[in-house]
């Protein structure tokens, strides 16, 4: 398993969602066996939260799919804080959770499949 993940090349994506506010999305390939989805949204506490939830994505007729196993893939909390939901606000706490992720894999604290399988 490859572990030269030490500068990962990060896409952002960030939208405002009618109903839902804004919203930014980063997924990361191929970390330690799993990819990682790391979402920022302001949740029912009023807090903006950034999780790194692990999973599979998947490519089929050039549309992308996200899976994960519920309480059995890796959910990381990054960061949160409770302030406003404007566009500028969620790209702050995003990038502090995409620091806080580069962070911990290079602590090598981030759990890799292989940890997972082992466990089992």
């Amino acid at each position: 398993m490859s572990t030269n993940q030490e500068n990962p090349k990060y896409s952002t994506t960030i939208k405002n969602t009618k109903g839902y506010g804004w919203k930014a999305k980063t997924i990361v390939k191929n970390i330690l066996g799993y990819d990682w989805n790391i979402s920022t949204l302001k949740m029912s506490s009023g807090k903006i939260s950034c999780t790194a939830q692990a999973g599979k994505l998947k490519t089929s007729d050039g549309f992308e799919s996200f899976s994960f196993m519920m309480f059995e893939d890796p959910l990381i909390r990054l960061y949160q804080e409770k302030r406003r939901a404007t566009e500028n606000a969620v790209e702050e706490i995003h990038d502090k959770g995409l620091a806080k992720f580069t962070e911990l894999l290079n602590a090598g604290t981030i759990p890799s499949r292989d940890d997972e399988s082992s466990q089992s």
